[in-house]
């Protein structure tokens, strides 16, 4: 067979035998480049972005034994690389006459159960949405599993404060509680007594408590009332003198 011509060829492929949908596939031989070798290597276009490796694989090995197969990252092309010339050939003739191929898909590891093309995606993007009873539930492992983390980290800190000699006061969760001078806890009413009758007990000191004390603080704000006043009457007639008038004589 002469070298086949660089334009692409069609190669029609029903993939599943179930379905009368066909798929086109595009075909032309690949150019030596790299660790491709000249003459065995084919590249194709159209691929269905749900077609598995194992698929791909056993399509084309229907034309000769295939070396390997290189995925582009869209996974809507590839280069295949037959052992020999002929079979490159092989899948090349087929092409040129338009000769369906079939292939089950199912049969060789399909991830989309049969779906193809749109309905392929749509079903690949409903598997990643798990819904939201499922996210709730991964959102209350979530949650638990870190309180119990927080639990753990708490208990940690509280015994390495207590081993260096620290007394550790935890706040009580719920109502307002105190603890009685007997060591009992109380809460409410109880707290509130216990807190009144400690505080009876503290020692007031008180300012002039006695009446002589405040009568001799009144009689000392008096004469210091007194002495400011007598102050002030001084500079209000040193003032006076300063502006009366002095004619010139």
């Amino acid at each position: 067979m002469s070298e086949p011509s660089t334009s692409y060829l069609v190669l029609p492929v029903k993939l599943h035998s179930n379905s009368s949908l066909v798929r086109n596939l595009y075909l032309k031989p690949q150019s030596a480049q790299g660790n491709i070798p000249q003459g065995r290597a084919v590249f194709v276009a159209g691929l269905p972005a749900d077609l598995h490796e194992g698929s791909l694989l056993e399509l084309f090995s229907k034309f000769g034994e295939v070396e390997r197969a290189a995925v582009h990252g869209s996974r809507l092309s590839a280069v295949i690389l037959y052992s020999s010339k002929q079979g490159r050939d092989a899948v090349l003739k087929a092409a040129t006459k338009g000769k369906t191929v079939r292939l089950n898909t199912s049969s060789a590891g399909s991830t989309t159960s049969g779906a193809e093309g749109l309905k392929a995606w749509v079903n690949a993007h409903k598997s990643q949405k798990p819904g939201n009873v499922e996210l709730q539930r991964q959102l209350d492992e979530w949650m638990e599993d870190y309180e119990n983390e927080e639990e753990r980290r708490k208990i940690l800190a509280t015994a390495a404060m207590e081993e260096d000699g620290w007394t550790v006061v935890q706040r009580l969760k719920g109502r307002k509680k105190n603890t009685s001078e007997s060591g009992v806890t109380v809460g409410g009413v109880a707290a509130a007594a216990a807190t009144a009758r400690a505080a009876k007990k503290r020692p007031v000191e008180h300012t002039d408590f006695y009446r002589f004390q405040q009568r001799e603080k009144r009689r000392d704000d008096l004469l210091d009332l007194r002495e400011r006043f007598e102050m002030d009457k001084q500079r209000l007639a040193e003032l006076k003198a300063v502006r009366k008038f002095k004619p010139v004589g």
